[in-house]
């Protein structure tokens, strides 16, 4: 077995060429002869061999290990994590891993719970060792994921002149899709996860007010202290990171959506100007800058100054908007005068006697042309009058009134 420290200082000693390897191969094999002249540029002077003592000192220690059945070689995985980590070129992980991973602890919960009520403190203290270890997980994955979609979005944005917009933003809407919207609804207020969490944070409290009534196990106490404020913090750390992670993504994606759609109107315009031609499309639209009789001859200088001294003084016209009071207030063209709608229901009220008169079917059978909102509107100017007299059913109908359905407690009317 290796030393820890000997291969400690190795590490240390070749940082700069295991940093240079993993970002220019990305956890990809590569040759011994890549492997040399990664150390050549990060150590110049060294002569060949140097480097190749080095070389063979990477791989004795297993840094370097090479693939079965080929040449090529690859950086121990172990390490290529390590080094993943400290240089944040994390890859972004499932919503599914820390799904588990909640869905475990929400197990460990209970088995911690039924512990407790046996007072068997030996797997008390075993499971609760257990949860901590998984909320442990659970925050690295938080971090991990958050560190991998600033990696994205700074990917994104860097500017690759080859690739369009839509390949470069790919694996944002991958990264929204597969992560940000199925996390969202797992830390919902209303969603298991939170549900879990206030389950878990209630049999934690529960054994520490068991421990301190009996007196029995107080030195547990504190290590699940520790744990429920470890599970409160895991989980309010989740909330935060996945909204930086939302903030991050946004932007790009809001700008990917507002290119397609820029692009979807400028082949619009393309192919009507293909098929109609560049003048009878856009003449219609362009401003006048020129006249056409100076459209086709070469202008003089002090034409040309005379023109930008006229942009220079344009102005708009004043426009005053008129007062709130002074606008009358908008009336369809289509609704008849309100004297004669209540003219003519007074006098079927007469005609009717005594019997109930349902407004919407006055309306409806007396009006058929109109629509249901103007309707309605005549509806309710005829309830408001204080001179008619007006019951409103206590039960709730849906009416058909002008091919719209309504549903109210409607009104009906009867002479007095």
């Amino acid at each position: 077995m290796i030393p820890a420290k000997k291969l400690l200082n190795t590490l240390t000693e070749h940082w700069g060429v295991l940093a240079l390897l993993f970002k220019q191969f990305n956890m990809a094999d590569f040759s011994l002869k890549e492997l040399q002249n990664a150390i050549k540029q990060k150590q110049p002077t060294w002569n060949n061999e140097r480097i190749y003592k080095e070389t063979n000192r990477l791989l004795n220690q297993d840094i370097i290990i090479p693939l079965a059945k080929s040449s090529q070689l690859e950086i121990n995985r172990a390490i290529a994590e390590f080094a993943s980590f400290l240089l944040q070129e994390e890859h972004l992980g499932l919503a599914q891993e820390i799904s588990v991973l909640v869905q475990d602890l929400a197990r460990l919960g209970d088995r911690l719970n039924n512990a407790g009520e046996m007072q068997d403190y030996d797997d008390l203290r075993r499971f609760s060792r257990i949860m901590d270890d998984r909320v442990r997980k659970i925050i690295k994955l938080f971090k991990h994921n958050e560190n991998a979609i600033l990696n994205i979005v700074e990917q994104a944005k860097s500017d690759h002149a080859i690739q369009s917009l839509q390949k470069r933003y790919q694996s944002v809407i991958e990264a929204f899709d597969e992560y940000i919207e199925p996390m969202l609804e797992m830390v919902d207020i209303r969603g298991d996860f939170h549900h879990c969490f206030i389950t878990i944070e209630a049999q934690i409290s529960q054994q520490i007010a068991d421990i301190e009534q009996s007196g029995k196990a107080y030195n547990d106490k504190r290590m699940l202290e520790q744990l429920r404020t470890r599970i409160l913090e895991m989980h309010l750390m989740g909330r935060e990171s996945l909204r930086k992670s939302a903030d991050m993504l946004m932007p790009l994606r809001e700008e990917l959506r507002r290119n397609n759609q820029i692009t979807r109107q400028a082949a619009k315009v393309l192919g009507m100007i293909r098929k109609n031609g560049v003048d009878s499309i856009l003449s219609p639209v362009q401003p006048h800058f020129i006249s056409d009789a100076q459209r086709y001859s070469i202008g003089q200088q002090r034409h040309i100054v005379a023109y930008m001294a006229s942009l220079v003084e344009f102005e708009h016209s004043e426009y005053k908007l008129p007062e709130q009071q002074d606008v009358p207030a908008y009336v369809s063209p289509n609704i008849p005068d309100y004297t004669n709608v209540k003219t003519r229901f007074k006098a079927r009220l007469a005609k009717q006697g005594k019997k109930q008169q349902p407004l919407l079917q006055f309306l409806d059978e007396s009006y058929p042309d109109l629509e249901a909102d103007e309707m309605l509107f005549l509806y309710q100017k005829l309830i408001s009058d204080n001179e008619l007299p007006m019951s409103q059913s206590d039960n709730k109908s849906q009416i058909k009134i002008a091919d719209t359905r309504v549903s109210l407690y409607p009104f009906s009317s009867q002479s007095n």
